[in-house]
């Protein structure tokens, strides 16, 4: 299947054929990108979780969802935040998610949901607010924000690494390309 998306991606511009590029090196894209995922969920569950990985999504779930209409895709610092890189007044303008919202977004059963929770509340990571529940601003700095630093810098570095991968093997298309032609 032809990528149609890729063209919007920056970065991703100078390669003369995109999906070429990426069936001639998926097999070490494949294993940089696992390894990041895999290596970032596990961070998350030790810091926030301790491994407890139904906890984690729905926190992450909740975290999103109750800040997505305050940071619109494609938004720029400067039109979003404040001078210390933080959305004014982000705690009160937070939208509460609901038990069963959250159990939809999940997939996780709504008594499982209410349990973690709650169990997510006894440590402070979020908060009830009204009739549904919202991350605690306060638990999230200082707590995520080097985690954040060092995620920031893990993931340039798989891009940067998946980017090498896709200028190598576009290299090589192109070179194939012109010894047949």
């Amino acid at each position: 299947m032809k990528s149609m998306h890729h063209h919007r991606v920056a970065s991703l511009r100078d390669l003369a054929d995109f999906d070429a590029a990426f069936d001639g090196a998926f097999s070490l894209i494949a294993f940089v990108l696992n390894r990041h995922i895999v290596d970032h969920m596990l961070r998350s569950a030790r810091l926030l979780t301790d491994g407890d990985y139904e906890r984690l999504v729905i926190w992450a779930v909740l975290a999103h969802q109750n800040a997505a209409h305050l940071m619109p895709p494609g938004s720029v610092p400067a039109a979003v935040l404040n001078e210390q890189g933080r959305v004014p007044d982000a705690e009160t303008r937070l939208r509460p998610l609901r038990l069963r919202d959250l159990a939809a977004i999940t997939g996780i059963p709504r008594e499982t949901v209410r349990r973690k929770v709650e169990r997510l509340a006894e440590q402070r990571w979020v908060r009830r607010e009204g009739e549904g529940w919202v991350v605690s601003v306060d638990r999230v700095d200082p707590d995520l924000r080097e985690f954040s630093r060092e995620s920031t810098w893990r993931l340039m570095a798989v891009a940067d690494e998946i980017k090498a991968a896709l200028s190598s093997a576009d290299q090589a298309g192109r070179a194939r390309q012109q010894r047949s032609a």
